[in-house]
């Protein structure tokens, strides 16, 4: 027993000097990587001897480091500099503005974009809050005007009654076609229809949706000029102008009433407005939502929607820079699962959207970007 006991002891002593040895190693190695990296931030090791020869032979560690970060990935390097410093100042919340409301002038700090500049203005200049007094009918989409439908295209004419032979047919089409179409058409006597229900969320005045993104022409809200009307026309700086004139609103993506916001500025204006950018993604975007809403709308007709459940539906999802729809995932819903899935095939089945264009993706630097659509019902 007391050989036992001798032996362990004789080996606790060879491990001694071993354990001491590293401990007092790696506390001078902590030592050591502290001083120089303490110096390094201080700027002491510049003044060596070994520093002044880097210098004087064009090694500069600092230009070294630069160097050979850019001969990584020079390209790759770039773009996520540029993404990332436009990620933090582009806005990200899209706001329907009116032609009307546009102008030159580029908000400093805002959270919205759009196809416009507009600067936050109101009637009552008595107040400074901030935010402009927006006296609207509903608190969950931000808009400053009402739009009770989407403004489309020119469709083509729904005559009341088939006619009675093929000649008359042939005739009134092309009567039709050499009419100039002024922006609201007389139309024939339409059979009388039991009166609709005012305009609700949810509820369609469209018919169904067009699989391809609808493109917006201005010029299709002009008349013609001929003869004595030239004299009269009224010459516009800009087509916003010349649209806000008419109440005509084509890039209006958003149906709905106008939001209701309490507050107030010193900017006067009639209508009132908001702080609101101009980004290189809000045409594209105000034509994608339109596209959006429309198929939409066409899905709750075809359901026979009739108000029977309120809620809201959020969406997350990718678009692709070639128009296509990834990743699709549900983040709320209250409206159960019927109405859901018509949000989802709302965003899935007028796909594939446009392409983007190119400058578009050099601002983005990747091929898709990650939306968050949100439905109310």
């Amino acid at each position: 027993m007391e050989r036992t006991a001798g032996i362990l002891w004789h080996d606790q002593q060879q491990w001694r000097p071993l354990l001491v040895a590293f401990a007092i190693s790696l506390m001078f190695h902590l030592l050591l990587f502290t001083a120089i990296d303490l110096g390094n931030r201080a700027g002491f090791w510049q003044f060596t001897p070994f520093g002044m020869l880097a210098k004087a032979l064009g090694l500069d560690p600092g230009r070294l480091q630069m160097s050979k970060q850019l001969f990584q990935s020079p390209v790759s390097a770039d773009l996520t500099t540029v993404s990332k410093a436009q990620e933090e100042e582009m806005p990200r919340l899209f706001v329907d503005v009116d032609p009307s409301q546009a102008t030159d002038e580029t908000p400093p700090n805002t959270a919205y974009y759009s196809p416009f500049n507009s600067l936050a203005a109101n009637p009552d200049i008595s107040r400074d809050t901030g935010t402009p007094k927006i006296d609207g009918a509903q608190d969950k989409v931000l808009k400053t005007k009402d739009t009770l439908r989407p403004v489309t295209q020119s469709q083509p004419l729904q005559p009341a009654q088939p006619p009675a032979n093929q000649p008359e047919e042939e005739s009134s089409t092309q009567e039709t076609k050499q009419q100039v179409p002024p922006p609201v058409v007389a139309q024939p006597v339409k059979p009388v229809q039991p009166p609709q229900p005012p305009q609700a969320p949810g509820e369609t005045l469209m018919a169904r949706a067009n699989p391809v993104m609808p493109k917006i022409d201005a010029s299709n809200f002009f008349p013609t000029e001929t003869g004595d009307s030239k004299q009269a026309h009224t010459r516009y700086r800009r087509v916003a102008d010349a649209l806000a004139a008419r109440q005509i609103n084509p890039y209006s993506a958003l149906v709905g009433e106008k939001y209701k916001q309490d507050g107030g500025v010193r900017r006067y204006s009639i209508s009132s407005s908001m702080d609101v950018r101009a980004s290189p993604f809000g045409s594209y975007d105000a034509r994608f939502i339109a596209a959006v809403q429309q198929c939409w709308y066409a899905l709750l007709e075809e359901h026979r929607y009739s108000l029977d459940r309120m809620g809201k539906v959020v969406l997350e999802f990718r678009l692709t820079a070639d128009g296509r729809i990834t990743e699709m995932r549900v983040v709320e819903s209250n409206v159960g699962e019927i109405f859901t899935t018509i949000c989802e095939l709302a965003v899935t089945k007028p796909a594939p959207y446009e392409k983007w264009p190119a400058d578009l993706r050099k601002i983005v630097g990747t091929d898709y970007r990650d939306v968050r659509f949100t439905f109310y019902y």
